[in-house]
C-alpha cells in the first residue's frame, strides 16, 4: 500500500515537472492617456534642425515656447510679460508604435498639419515631423535624427 502511494506520488511529481510552461502574455499596449499626461506642461524650444533642398542641414536655436494642456499643443507668445497662446493644434497619439506617433492637426478645417514621431527622455522632448503639404507623405521613422524634408524640434520642460 505504501509502495503504491509512493509510486503514485512520484508519478504525479514527474508529470508536473515536465509540464510545459504557460505561454507568455502579450505585452500591454501603451495607453495614449499616459503618454499625453507625461507631455503636459510648458516647454522651451531649444533647437530646430531641418534638411533643406540639396541636402543642406540647417540648425537654429529658438526662444519659442509650447504649452501642452489636455490634447492641445499651443505655441506661446510673450507679450509684455503676459503669455498668451497663438497657434493651437489638436494632438493625436499612437503610442503602440515605436517610436510613438504624434500628429498635430487643426480643427477647422479638419486637417493634419504635422505628422511625426516623438521621443521623451526625462525633461527633453524630441518631435521629428513633416509639415504642410508633406504631412500627407511618409512619416519619419526616428526622433533621433532629421531626414530629407523633415524637421526635428527639441524641447526642454520648463514648467507644469
Amino acid at each position: 500500500m505504501i509502495t503504491r502511494l509512493a509510486i503514485g506520488l512520484v508519478a504525479l511529481i514527474g508529470l508536473t515537472a515536465f509540464a510545459p510552461a504557460p505561454l507568455p502574455r502579450p505585452p500591454k499596449k501603451p495607453n495614449p492617456a499616459t503618454i499625453l499626461q507625461q507631455l503636459q506642461g510648458k516647454w522651451q524650444m531649444v533647437g530646430i534642425e531641418r534638411i533643406m533642398a540639396g541636402g543642406r542641414r540647417l540648425s537654429s536655436k529658438s526662444s519659442n515656447k509650447v504649452r501642452i494642456e489636455g490634447n492641445r499643443w499651443s505655441y506661446v507668445i510673450d507679450a509684455g510679460g503676459i503669455e498668451r497662446p497663438s497657434t493651437t493644434y489638436t494632438i493625436t497619439l499612437d503610442p503602440s508604435r515605436t517610436p510613438a506617433w504624434m500628429d498635430l492637426g487643426r480643427e477647422a478645417p479638419s486637417r493634419i498639419m504635422m505628422r511625426g514621431v516623438i521621443a521623451l527622455d526625462g525633461d527633453t522632448l524630441r518631435f521629428c515631423y513633416v509639415s504642410g503639404a508633406r504631412a500627407d507623405q511618409v512619416r519619419p521613422v526616428t526622433a533621433a535624427d532629421v531626414g530629407d524634408g523633415q524637421i526635428l524640434m527639441t524641447l526642454r520642460r520648463i514648467g507644469p
